[in-house]
């Protein structure tokens, strides 16, 4: 009797096992297949003509030559997406850096963007060059502490630093910063293809000619 009992229970357990697996069995395949439909909806999801002509212009571009025939400071997020090696995220990215630097002063600039791994920006770089540079600089003598500190170089450290001794000394060169704060060679290397000493309205008018009565 208690045999029978020992066999009954076991039997049951199985059955109860049996059919939790293949619930979950069950719930997976839904899954798999929700994903799939997903997926296809999307494939299936038309792109804009101007969209997809200007990715086709842009591999066309890159497979034509070897040389860095691109402007990397004139890209858009959906030109860079389109190129090899590059997706979404890092096309992004590319751009949010680009941004907040004010440009890019050389195309090895893009090792620094975030996720970008070394094999990957040595097969990218070669397409690349940087046009005119950076297009926005900060200007010693009047930027904002805010400003400096939102550069992706200079940071807080360096906000503080750069304001404390301009409020009690001129600038007159960029040059003048190496020997005025504790920054070293590497760092001003950094900083500099960012930074302008801007004219003044006061420069401004006693450079300008005096009136003749």
């Amino acid at each position: 009797m208690h045999l029978e009992w020992r066999i009954h229970r076991d039997s049951a357990d199985f059955k109860g096992q049996a059919v939790e697996i293949l619930l979950n069995a069950l719930q997976g395949m839904d899954a798999s297949l929700a994903r799939n439909e997903n997926a296809q909806h999307l494939s299936n999801v038309p792109v804009n003509p101007a969209t997809a002509n200007r990715r086709r212009e842009v591999k066309n571009q890159v497979g034509r030559t070897k040389e860095a025939v691109l402007n990397i400071n004139k890209m858009d997020s959906a030109a860079l997406e389109a190129l090899p090696r590059i997706g979404p995220k890092v096309a992004g990215r590319i751009c949010r850096f680009r941004s907040a630097l004010g440009g890019f002063h050389s195309v090895e600039q893009l090792r620094e963007v975030w996720g970008m791994h070394p094999d990957q920006a040595e097969a990218i770089i070669p397409w690349f060059h940087n046009g005119e540079g950076v297009f926005r600089f900060l200007c010693l003598n009047q930027a904002s502490w805010k400003e400096f500190q939102s550069h992706p170089y200079i940071r807080y450290a360096g906000a503080n630093a750069v304001t404390a001794y301009r409020d009690l000394h001129d600038l007159k060169r960029v040059e003048d910063l190496q020997s005025a704060i504790a920054i070293n060679d590497s760092l001003f290397r950094r900083w500099s293809p960012y930074l302008r000493v801007c004219k003044t309205r006061s420069d401004a008018v006693a450079s300008s000619p005096s009136k003749r009565n």
